[in-house]
């Protein structure tokens, strides 16, 4: 079954609601929480998310600052990881040309043991398949990350390598069942999808024929 990913916002306004959401989407059996690196404090975010939070994996978004401290980024990924319990994974964004983007991964290597994934640009594949654990393509499914999919599972097909894909927010659970299908075929590992406060009705009940999409997350 593929794995579903849920893209938290990187800023919000009411932090009580932001961690009931993470909590609620923890409990409805959601594999990983990721963030943008695009607004508030990440490390600060996914370590009260990890306090709240039991089982899911917290996709921490490297940024260039962290990689031009190796040993206060060392430090914080040691501490979010025990906070955490070992759930932290370390995601590069594919920024530069392959030189800068190997140093990147190199330098996060070194600083600690966690699964390392790159989030591509579209050219990263190569990169992606020969130094880490996991790869986010480019663009969503059903689209144009299938060529970039089925490249990466031609490269590693035998081993746990992750691939994931983007699916744009669902319409409904018709929509949710043709995005996770979609996926599926595509030979993606796993799905990644923005947060929407009709997402945890549609983990919980997927399946199901009647419309409770007017349940909030935080109410899980």
């Amino acid at each position: 079954m593929v794995k579903i990913g849920v893209l938290l916002p990187s800023r919000f306004a009411d932090g009580g609601e932001y961690l009931a959401d993470a909590r609620a989407l923890d409990a409805a059996g959601v594999d990983s929480l990721w963030l943008p690196d695009d607004g508030l404090d990440a490390w600060l975010i996914l370590a009260s998310v990890a306090s709240v939070t039991g089982g899911t994996r917290l996709m921490v978004p490297v940024s260039d600052d962290d990689i031009a401290r190796p040993e206060a980024f060392a430090r914080r990924i040691g501490t979010l990881d025990r906070l955490s319990r070992g759930r932290v994974l370390l995601t590069v964004p594919e920024t530069g040309p392959a030189p800068v983007v190997e140093a990147a991964i190199g330098c996060v290597r070194r600083c600690g043991p966690q699964p390392v994934f790159l989030r591509s640009a579209g050219n990263g594949l190569a990169i992606a398949t020969r130094l880490t654990d996991g790869l986010l393509v480019a663009g969503e499914v059903p689209g144009a990350s299938r060529a970039q999919i089925a490249a990466a599972r031609t490269q590693r097909p035998d081993d746990p390598f992750e691939i994931w894909a983007r699916i744009p927010r669902p319409e409904g659970r018709e929509d949710w069942r043709r995005l996770i299908h979609a996926g599926t075929e595509a030979g993606a590992t796993g799905v990644l999808v923005p947060a929407d406060p009709r997402l945890l009705d549609l983990l919980r009940n997927g399946d199901e024929e009647d419309d409770r999409s007017d349940l909030a997350l935080a109410q899980g």
